[in-house]
């Protein structure tokens, strides 16, 4: 009986023990987090670096800042990340806490390297091939690309435009505008060259063969007739038909010379 006596003193004493750290414990919870809720720690210094080309310190202020809550201690990083990518302009954002009281930001901008859609479009293509909303106005004087297409074509078109540029680069010509049309054909318009009908590149054996046999023969043309290709027709096997610079519509049907001219270059 004394044995069990003293068994039950033993977890009345373990369970007084246990129930005074928890208190304890508790109170030190409460009052930490009293004492990190205090102005004393607020954010003082929010420093942004990185490529801040095209984004606006007042977008900053105005569209991230007031998304920060909480104080240095307590404020979401994440959450913070996600108030300046929300910025125009903004690619992607990095927050880091730094002592004292401050916050680092550092901000990859966007690189545009087309115009997507029509003259009203308020989108642009980054160099992975991504769309994002922008002002169109801020790039008028980098005289960017028109590209076109389908919803989802974006990374394919800009593709298509790196492979044109390669490829036309010994004529001296330059994608201006490229549309990929609904039914898979390409139409490209080159700066200081002719409007291309490229056709569809499904078979791309026979796409690369038209391209090829264009760009090896129009200089020759151009010197024959004496006159610039306007615009060039793509889409035949063993060809391809232009329309010269001063000819009157419709357009001058060259094809058969052409055709003679890609025999004889083989």
């Amino acid at each position: 009986m004394r044995r069990e006596l003293a068994l039950d003193i033993r977890l009345m004493n373990f369970t007084s023990r246990a129930l005074v750290w928890l208190f304890v414990a508790g109170a030190l919870l409460v009052a930490g987090n009293w004492v990190l809720m205090r102005p004393l720690w607020a954010i003082r210094v929010v420093r942004v670096q990185g490529s801040l080309q095209h984004i606006s310190a007042s977008a900053l202020r105005s569209q991230a800042l007031p998304q920060l809550h909480g104080n240095w201690f307590t404020i979401d990083l994440a959450a913070a990340q996600q108030a300046f990518a929300r910025v125009p302009w903004v690619r992607s954002a990095v927050v880091q806490r730094v002592w004292p009281l401050s916050l680092l930001v550092t901000l990859q901008a966007q690189q545009p390297v087309a115009v997507w859609g029509d003259a009203s479009a308020s989108q642009l293509v980054d160099a992975q091939g991504a769309l994002f909303d922008a002002n169109i106005g801020e790039v008028q004087d980098m005289h960017l690309p028109q590209f076109d297409g389908p919803p989802g074509s974006a990374p394919r078109v800009l593709q298509m435009a790196y492979a044109l540029d390669a490829r036309l680069a010994a004529l001296h010509w330059r994608v201006d505008a490229l549309e990929l049309g609904a039914e898979g054909n390409w139409r490209v318009r080159l700066a200081g060259g002719p409007t291309l009908n490229l056709g569809s590149d499904a078979d791309a054996t026979a796409f690369a063969a038209r391209l090829q046999r264009f760009v090896a023969l129009a200089a020759q043309v151009q010197r024959q007739y004496g006159r610039a290709i306007v615009s060039a027709d793509l889409r035949y096997a063993n060809g391809f038909a232009v329309r010269l610079q001063g000819a009157a519509a419709p357009a001058v049907d060259t094809h058969k010379h052409i055709q003679s001219g890609a025999r004889g270059a083989r």
